[in-house]
């Protein structure tokens, strides 16, 4: 198990824990990439998680705190809001599940 802080986690998420970060994002998009319709998916990673900022919220849980209004920013792709709402939460909680895995809090 990880041993960190949400404060610590904080401070280093972009120094020294940036490859774990890398590797979470990474896995999670390869799951529902292989999946569901590979065009949404990329737009969800490139347009709206871009920006998405991760979280150590304590106990081995993390969240994903996403920029405003993240359907609205998805250009060039034809998915009902509806469908994109919820490929997104797929892929967020895919995000949590894999910051678990890799910080060692949760088994693959």
């Amino acid at each position: 198990m990880a041993e960190f802080t949400p404060e610590e986690f904080e401070e280093k998420k972009y120094t020294d824990y940036f490859p774990q970060l890398q590797t979470a994002y990474k896995r999670a998009f390869n799951d529902l990439n292989a999946e569901y319709d590979s065009t949404l998916v990329h737009a969800l990673d490139q347009q709206v998680l871009n920006e998405s900022e991760p979280h150590y919220e304590g106990d081995g849980e993390f969240s994903v705190e996403l920029p405003e209004n993240p359907i609205t920013r998805l250009k060039d792709v034809v998915a009902s809001e509806e469908k994109a709402s919820e490929l997104l939460d797929l892929y967020v909680d895919g995000i949590k599940h894999q910051l678990r895995v890799v910080f060692d809090f949760e088994a693959e």
